[in-house]
């Protein structure tokens, strides 16, 4: 999810609803509501299963990993919406209320091809969030956290929050992290998150939004055998890269090749990782309208990318290296 960048909406064509390419995976999706964005003006803030199983059926999507909003209710909204101040609120934990939610949702309107992350906090309540977690072990599939938007330290995950990642390591729960590369995010560097999957061998983590296209974080996590990295929001990102936007890395140190050229992009950085490049559209997260910034692109424009992808990349990616880093969780939650 960018946070600045400039206007623009994506012009690639449109077409009619696509065949569904076989054991397809969307490794990146979000479902539920954000208050606290709603209530700033912040777009978009909401998405239904029925709206994500829409959007997959048009794309030619067989299933999806999904998760909750990244602001939950246990914030105070009142004071994100006046100042961006997060507060948790007394006697709440984070996702107290969503990860429980969206199992319901899922079991319910998922027709079998959702399957279900808990979203955490990196460094607060964390032994609550814990427990909490651990009821809805049979319904999830993995972990992911948001930390940017929480503002709380992925790094964190090596002190007091590490019991959250040994909780993966005994359920053998695969993890997504939120990446960033922006001077101005103390939250979720990229650098840091390689530090905690490389101090966890034996959890099989995703970093998203490739790596905001850092080389030497790309080159560190093809080292490491237990990071996959996925695309998420890949039109934004390759948007934000033309306009040389401080969300992805500079041009000394990013991937190069033509950004105008998306799908190039993917079949460059594929090619770096060696088959652990993943797809995912982290809808409705391929948008982003907030204050100064504009990026309107559709979840059909982001698979249509994917599409666009010699057929062994395109099932590298989206078939074949999202079964790897889900391990037995893809069997497990059918």
């Amino acid at each position: 999810m960018a946070v600045t960048g400039s206007s623009q909406s994506s012009t690639l064509p449109r077409h009619p609803a696509r065949e569904r390419l076989a054991g397809s995976i969307d490794v990146h999706t979000h479902v539920g509501i954000d208050p606290g964005f709603y209530q700033r003006g912040w777009w978009p803030y909401a998405s239904t299963a029925q709206d994500l199983l829409t959007h997959m059926d048009a794309a030619g999507i067989e299933r999806a990993v999904c998760f909750p909003f990244t602001l939950p209710s246990a914030f105070d909204i009142e004071a994100f919406r006046r100042d961006g101040r997060i507060e948790l609120l007394p006697g709440r934990v984070p996702f107290d209320r969503e990860n429980l939610l969206l199992a319901g949702e899922v079991e319910r309107i998922g027709q079998g091809r959702m399957m279900q992350f808990a979203m955490f906090d990196p460094e607060r309540e964390v032994a609550a969030q814990i427990r909490l977690i651990e009821p809805l072990l049979p319904r999830i599939a993995g972990l992911k956290t948001q930390s940017t938007v929480l503002q709380s330290r992925v790094i964190n995950l090596l002190n007091g929050g590490r019991e959250l990642m040994h909780f993966a390591e005994q359920h053998g729960l695969p993890v997504l992290f939120h990446t960033s590369i922006h001077r101005a995010d103390a939250w979720a560097q990229a650098a840091d998150c390689l530090a905690v999957a490389a101090a966890f061998p034996n959890v099989r983590f995703n970093l998203a939004h490739s790596l905001r296209f850092h080389l030497p974080s790309l080159k560190r996590a093809a080292e490491l055998s237990n990071v996959w990295v996925d695309c998420s929001a890949h039109l934004n990102h390759c948007r934000l890269a033309c306009d040389e936007s401080p969300v992805v890395a500079r041009k000394q140190e990013r991937v190069d090749v033509d950004y105008t050229r998306p799908d190039q992009v993917l079949r460059v950085i594929h090619e770096l990782l060696g088959g652990k490049y993943m797809w995912g559209s982290d809808n409705p997260y391929m948008s982003w309208c907030a204050n100064n910034l504009k990026l309107v692109f559709s979840y059909r424009e982001e698979a249509d990318v994917l599409h666009a992808l010699p057929e062994t990349v395109k099932k590298e990616m989206a078939v074949t290296a999202p079964r790897a880093w889900l391990g037995h969780a893809i069997e497990e939650k059918r």
